[in-house]
């Protein structure tokens, strides 16, 4: 359900970004080169921080690190997330520019980027490594769209693919005498977490993000942030 409550909201954001690109002859490219700073809510609160870095050809690099399960007094937390990632980004327009048959060309305006990232993702927990069944790094999928003024508001559609896992006590087999001690194990589990997010860009080098996602395994999130545009 809460999936189609985010249409009404997307096609009202898109609307009014179209209206507002109307003005622009030339709007700039989608910026794929910053550095950001990030305060999540779910059940939980987490902090974390996204490094985004050019590259020749329409490719891009991504590392991205989140603490979860932190507690301010203790200075603790449940888990830390490292994620690193390849990305290609093209706009709609220049992709189906490429695209002729029978000496008919397409042309299509930019009116958004399209945009897909792979890599992996490794998860660090409070409690002993030795003891899960299951490697903690995996792929990291994620793929979607940007749209909007860049030099204004824009807004991003996003599905990630990736796989995650949560930690659940490992059971002693039936017949066994195991010991006192709370062991844990991991669920693997191929997530799908779909994501909408806004971005002002208050000028050139200055913008503060929004940015919600639902997940098949982990609660809803909502996403707070910084970010200085290189």
């Amino acid at each position: 359900m809460r999936h189609y409550l985010l249409m009404p909201i997307l096609l009202t954001f898109s609307i009014c970004s179209l209206s507002n690109s109307d003005k622009e002859k030339d709007p700039p490219g989608f910026k794929y080169s910053s550095l950001g700073f990030h305060v999540i809510q779910t059940d939980e609160t987490s902090f974390g921080g996204r490094l985004s870095l050019p590259l020749p050809g329409g490719l891009y690099f991504v590392v991205e690190r989140k603490a979860e399960g932190i507690d301010i007094e203790n200075d603790s937390y449940d888990r830390v997330i490292n994620a690193a990632r390849i990305g290609i980004h093209s706009g709609i327009g220049d992709i189906f520019s490429s695209i002729s048959a029978s000496g008919i060309k397409l042309s299509v305006k930019n009116i958004f980027d399209v945009y897909a990232e792979l890599g992996l993702k490794s998860t660090d927990y409070e409690t002993d490594i030795n003891s899960f069944s299951k490697d903690d790094t995996k792929a990291n999928a994620i793929a979607g769209i940007r749209f909007g003024n860049s030099q204004g508001w824009e807004g991003k559609l996003f599905v990630d693919f990736s796989k995650d896992a949560d930690l659940s006590i490992k059971e002693c087999p039936i017949g066994q005498v195991c010991s006192q001690a709370i062991e844990y194990e991991l669920n693997d589990e191929t997530d799908q977490k779909y994501g909408l997010g806004f971005t002002y860009n208050l000028n050139k080098r200055n913008s503060v993000i929004i940015e919600m996602s639902s997940s098949k395994i982990f609660d809803s999130s909502l996403k707070l942030g910084y970010q200085f545009n290189f």
